[in-house]
């Protein structure tokens, strides 16, 4: 079973906790600049550390982990 990171664009209030702290899993981009993940598979123990980290700092609680 594969693990992703994923937001809810419904909760986020956009500021900006994921993509400063783990810029290699999240990225402000597309036509109305809202937070993005860049890889969301978790692959490795790194990716979960990163994963859990944007998940507690998150200040809205947008940013989860699921399995798919």
């Amino acid at each position: 079973m594969t693990e992703r990171i994923v937001i809810d664009l419904e909760t986020c209030i956009m500021a900006g906790e994921c993509v400063y702290n783990h810029p290699e899993h999240f990225a402000f981009g597309g036509d109305d600049d809202l937070p993005m993940v860049l890889r969301a598979d978790i692959v490795d123990d790194d990716d979960r550390l990163h994963a859990t980290q944007a998940v507690s700092v998150c200040p809205s609680g947008a940013i989860s982990i699921v399995a798919s």
